[in-house]
Formats: C-alpha cells, sequence, structure tokens
C-alpha cells in the first residue's frame, strides 16, 4: 500500500459499506484513517491490493490484534475483500496466499481470524481450524479460526 495510498479511500468504501455502515459513529473517513498504519511494505500491519491494470480488485490485511480479550493472538486476517464484479476467480486465495507467504517471512507462525461463516467456508478449505465462537462486538455470532503457517514451506 505504501506506492498507492490514492487507493486508500476507495479500499475504506468497500470495508465501510461491507462491514462498517452498522457501526453507529463510524463514518468512511474513519475507516480511511485507521488504514493509514498500512502504509508499509515490509513490516506488519500489511494491506495488499489486487489490481487489473490500475483499478483495485480485492483486498486482504494482516493484523494485530483483532480480538484483544485473547491478546496471546497476535496475528490476524482481517478485511478479505473481493469486488462484487470480481468474485469467483479466485482473487481471495490469492490474496490471502500472498499475505501467508509474506507473514512467514516475518517470523508469524499462527494467524486467526474470524469469520460469519460458522463453518468456515473458503477459510477451511485454505487450512484453518475452527477454534471458538464468540460474538462480534456489533453483537453478530462469529467462528474464530486459525492456521500455522510456521509449518508451510516454500521449496
Amino acid at each position: 500500500m505504501s506506492d498507492r495510498p490514492e487507493l486508500l479511500p476507495v479500499i475504506a468504501a468497500w470495508y465501510f459499506q461491507e462491514w462498517g455502515s452498522h457501526v453507529a459513529g463510524v463514518t468512511v473517513l474513519d475507516e480511511q484513517q485507521r488504514l493509514e498504519v498500512f502504509l508499509q511494505d515490509d513490516e506488519l500491519p500489511l494491506l495488499l491490493v489486487v489490481l487489473e491494470g490500475e483499478v483495485p480488485v480485492a483486498a486482504a490485511q494482516l493484523k494485530f490484534h483483532e480480538r484483544t480479550e485473547r491478546p496471546e493472538r497476535l496475528h490476524w486476517l482481517g478485511g478479505v475483500y473481493v469486488h462484487p464484479d470480481h468474485r469467483g476467480r479466485g482473487l481471495a486465495e490469492a490474496v490471502i496466499a500472498e499475505l501467508l507467504a509474506r507473514g512467514r517471512t516475518l517470523g508469524v507462525r499462527d494467524i486467526y481470524l474470524q469469520t460469519e461463516a460458522d463453518d468456515g467456508g473458503l477459510y477451511r478449505r485454505l487450512g484453518w481450524a475452527p477454534l471458538e465462537s464468540l460474538r462480534h462486538a456489533a453483537g453478530m455470532p462469529v467462528r474464530i479460526m486459525v492456521r500455522s503457517v510456521a509449518a508451510d514451506r516454500v521449496d
């Protein structure tokens, strides 16, 4: 993201429409400011954006402490979003794979996530294992999952 900060408003609008609009008092500008911590390439937190030409079509994050009640769970996958016009093409899987590879090179061992899909959906297929069910701050149930990337090897 550091070389494309002009994309922050687009990504912020995606995230706001998908997850933030139901949170009272949160604006698109709040979301954009929250994303400014991702303006770096070689350290965490990371935000990867998939481009087709110059057009962003997907994004995902590797960040710290999505769920603060579990401080021992340090690294989290989040913000996995594919623009509706580009879904069904494997873009989520591709951006997640790249984040896992970068996380591994940065010494990340386990990556957690929360999903509204109780069966784990895409994440189960990609190797995440269910840990527990909790309630999101907005009150909806979420499934917490984990995947070890320390054992993944690229030979």
